[in-house]
């Protein structure tokens, strides 16, 4: 079991450190904040004093606190982890992992561990930090203290040969795959103006892989390949009734064959069969991205909402997509962590004002979602922890 050491000023840290976190998430690279970094910790030079280049690394905040006092003091990765889940046995909130983990910043992708990797649970100048051993080497190092008041290490080169598909994911990417290939919600202006389906060459009224469809609208010659949908479930905000957009559904797969007025194509897939007034959009090239980073945004005094649950008719649970009324237009971004609250009840207090007074309970922390798409309106967020089931209109706040 990992050790945690109690400081004096332990709370006000914490408080300064988690501004630093909001404050820096806002930029689109991560900034180095100046702070007074601990003495280092007279740890053993595991790398030679010959390497080639010194590498600079934030310096440790401090965020004891936040450690599981069930910790262990290493974890060997396996595959079907995730770097969520892996930060989680060792982390009270899971999220937090960006502010522990021991990076050297001039390695691309950094935070990529494998299986077989070992995760550690360190303290250096009494600041909790969590490091990568690989094959009995250690990935990271922390050493003293510079000028920007982070620690510098000196590396020796090593060579590695790592398939970037053979990374631990920061989330389940299966779970989140299909939506990034295929949109699932689509404004009302893109539906209105998208191609659609009229008909097919023989005059049925379903088309299925091998059949050709006509299609009126604007087509590109050069994006040959599209994707065919269907408009379902009108989004709506809970607050604002403003129409954020609609959910679609993938309906096949076609390829553009003359184009014209109408145009011809014939379709390569399909998962359902292709009707009149089905709508065209182009085909994603958008790939799975294995790592987010995460951050915390502000919400202010406002929240968001739950306007949606994907493949859930009344409730959801982990490892389940919702749809948020935040996206880019909130400055939304993939990566942020955001909390899930459910409403609370109301009762009548007989011994209240007028013998029948109404007293609303206090929402209840129910879940944490990350987002990792976004819209103008919307954003889809995969459930990340959950004690309770999350429903359509549950509130969205800060951490």
């Amino acid at each position: 079991m990992a050790k945690i050491t109690a400081y004096p000023a332990a709370q006000a840290t914490l408080l300064l450190s988690m501004v630093a976190l909001v404050a820096c998430s806002f930029g689109d690279k991560p900034a180095l904040v100046a702070m007074d970094a601990p003495a280092a910790a007279n740890a053993e030079d595991r790398f030679s004093k010959d390497g080639d280049y010194t590498a600079v690394v934030p310096g440790p905040p401090a965020l004891g606190a936040a450690i599981d006092p069930d910790a262990p003091k290493s974890y060997t990765v396996v595959k079907g982890d995730t770097l969520w889940d892996i930060s989680d046995r060792f982390l009270k909130q899971a999220w937090l992992w960006p502010q522990l983990w021991d990076y050297n910043p001039q390695i691309r992708n950094p935070h990529l561990i494998y299986p077989g990797d070992v995760v550690g649970l360190e303290y250096v100048g009494g600041q909790p930090r969590l490091v990568i051993e690989r094959d009995g080497q250690r990935v990271s190092q922390s050493g003293g203290s510079n000028s920007l008041g982070g620690n510098t290490e000196r590396l020796s080169p090593r060579i590695r040969s790592e398939s970037l598909d053979d990374a631990i994911p920061m989330i389940p990417g299966d779970a989140i795959s299909s939506f990034l290939i295929h949109p699932r919600v689509v404004a009302a202006e893109q539906i209105d103006s998208a191609p659609y389906v009229v008909g097919n060459y023989d005059g049925r009224l379903i088309s299925a892989i091998g059949h050709q469809i006509y299609v009126r609208g604007e087509l590109n010659r050069e994006q040959p390949q599209y994707a065919v949908f269907r408009k379902s479930k009108k989004l709506t905000d809970p607050v604002t009734k403003k129409t954020l957009g609609f959910e679609v559904q993938h309906v096949s797969d076609a390829k553009l064959m003359h184009l014209g007025d109408p145009s011809t194509l014939i379709v390569t897939s399909n998962k359902m069969e292709t009707i009149a007034g089905d709508v065209l959009l182009p085909t994603s090239d958008e790939g799975i991205v294995p790592n987010y980073q995460t951050r915390m945004p502000s919400l202010g005094d406002g929240e968001g909402r739950v306007v949606s649950l994907v493949n859930a008719i009344s409730q959801s649970g982990r490892d389940q997509v919702v749809v948020l009324n935040l996206g880019k237009n909130n400055q939304i971004k993939p990566g942020d962590v955001l909390a899930i609250e459910s409403r609370g009840g109301s009762f009548i207090d007989t011994r209240g004002e007028g013998g029948y007074e109404k007293v609303n309970m206090p929402d209840t922390r129910t879940g944490v979602v990350m987002v990792f798409k976004t819209f103008d309106e919307v954003s889809y967020a995969l459930v990340m922890e959950s004690t309770l089931p999350v429903r359509v209109n549950d509130g969205v706040t800060g951490i």
